[in-house]
């Protein structure tokens, strides 16, 4: 039987574009966009999930990774080079800020803005190879992005890569109880060294954390609270605030938040001091003076390499208050988080 030349044609159009389908480059089949997330936090915003989750994934060359940003917190995506030293300025990004949907192959940095819950950042990865994506707000936030040429096979799927995500937040999340218990104590700690040296200082806790290892990075729970941040003293008593997070810095800022919140500031008339003991110190004479601790975090560890550097940054802050008024404070950095307190100063 003869075939019509128009059936003739349209098979011999159909087994081409088969053929050419079946023969496309694996590295177009290959190409996916993965999905992640950036940290996390309890209803309350009081525990903090600083972490990429999962903070590793296995990927192919030329798939893409969104991460989506799960926390009142700022964090940055970040990829660096190799070589490139840490930015210190994180408003600046790796710098600078690169567009979302930016590639990363190792020649050139890219990085988000800092962003908070709701928003995305995307990067695609053309090259094989293993990455470091780090936050530039948090130095012990970071993971590990394993891109694998095409023809190799992946050890995972997005759902397990979803169902993991879950559980690290879930742990790091759940953790806050035995941190808030370690707080109080340390608190009682506080209260029973003042007495010794004077009994009218108070002690509070300025935050606590602690961090956690995968093989791919670290992860860390803070929390993002003043322990009995409340404090009753009278006219002439100090109270002084110690930050336990091996990870987050905060503030302790009585009136105006400055705009530089790294050094610290007291006005009108008034001045921050250091103690002999290096903790920073200050006096309010009035509920209208604007006093600032400046970042006060936990001592930074030592680093390879890196040489010796003087005890920084200051890891105490203390107020005398020697008129009586209430005084009601925040962490500049964590207020949108419910990060205050309240000093009530009786005669």
């Amino acid at each position: 039987m003869k075939v019509p030349k128009a059936i003739h044609c349209k098979l011999v159009f159909t087994s081409l574009l088969a053929l050419a389908v079946c023969s496309l480059p694996r590295l177009v089949q290959a190409q996916q966009n993965w999905n992640a997330t950036v940290a996390g936090q309890s209803k309350d915003m009081a525990k903090q999930a600083v972490a990429f989750l999962p903070n590793e994934i296995w990927i192919h060359a030329g798939d893409s990774i969104s991460w989506t940003f799960a926390s009142g917190d700022i964090h940055t995506v970040t990829f660096l080079t190799v070589g490139q030293v840490y930015p210190f300025d994180f408003t600046q990004g790796c710098p600078p800020i690169t567009l979302s949907g930016s590639p990363f192959d190792g020649s050139s940095c890219v990085s988000s803005a800092p962003s908070v819950a709701g928003q995305t950042y995307e990067v695609i990865f053309p090259k094989p190879g293993n990455y470091e994506i780090v936050c530039l707000v948090h130095a012990q936030m970071f993971g590990t992005i394993h891109v694998l040429d095409p023809d190799l096979p992946l050890p995972y799927d997005q759902a397990f890569y979803d169902e993991e995500a879950k559980e690290q937040l879930k742990a790091l999340l759940e953790d806050a109880d035995r941190h808030q218990h370690h707080a109080e104590h340390q608190h009682s700690i506080g209260d029973m060294f003042s007495a010794k040296v004077s009994s009218h200082t108070k002690s509070v806790t300025a935050g606590v954390g602690e961090i956690a290892t995968t093989a791919g990075g670290q992860q860390s729970l803070s929390v993002v609270r003043f322990f009995n941040g409340t404090v009753t003293i009278h006219a002439g008593d100090t109270v002084e605030w110690t930050n336990l997070d091996p990870e987050i810095g905060h503030t302790m800022t009585f009136g105006t938040v400055p705009q530089d919140l790294i050094d610290p500031s007291c006005s009108p008339n008034c001045v921050v001091s250091t103690d002999p003991d290096g903790a920073l110190h200050a006096t309010i004479t009035s509920t209208e003076q604007n006093v600032h601790s400046g970042l006060i975090a936990a001592l930074l560890e030592d680093e390879p390499g890196v040489p010796q550097g003087p005890v920084a940054p200051p890891t105490r802050f203390r107020i005398t208050f020697t008129t009586p008024g209430t005084y009601p404070y925040v962490c500049a950095f964590h207020d949108n988080l419910g990060m205050d307190g309240e000093v009530i100063v009786l005669p």
